[in-house]
């Protein structure tokens, strides 16, 4: 991705229409070609499921490895109960077993990358205990 290179209205179309295509289970076996130093094979994959042509399919593939993309969570919807704070809402996912849907909440309401999500999730403690 170059210094100054930005995207079109066309190009967020494109991203926005094959990222609704990519199933958790995409991203993933995504994650797992890059930390194998396969992004060539990620590309491909990318293409392979959305369509896609290869300069989008290279554009969400960084987004993948640079954290910027969480896939859609639909199985498990996130509940808001009054009075319940963003660290309850995550611990109760976490304790349920759902990391994955604990970290998409976290980024959708905090604007953190994955990454940080992930270091948040796996911060908190199980009771409701100050976490500090």
């Amino acid at each position: 991705m170059g210094w100054f290179k930005r995207r079109t209205e066309a190009d967020n179309v494109a991203l926005a229409g094959a990222r609704e295509q990519l199933t958790s289970d995409d991203v993933d076996q995504i994650r797992f070609l890059l930390t194998t130093k396969k992004t060539v094979f990620a590309v491909k994959y990318v293409m392979d499921r959305t369509g896609i042509e290869l300069k989008h399919a290279r554009d969400l593939v960084e987004d993948i490895r640079l954290g910027r993309y969480v896939p859609p969570v639909g199985d498990t919807p996130v509940l808001r109960r009054p009075g319940s704070n963003l660290a309850e809402r995550t611990r109760a996912l976490k304790a349920s077993g759902d990391l994955h849907q604990a970290t998409a909440l976290v980024v959708s309401e905090t604007g953190m990358t994955e990454v940080e999500a992930g270091l948040f999730v796996g911060a908190l403690r199980a009771d409701n205990r100050q976490d500090g």
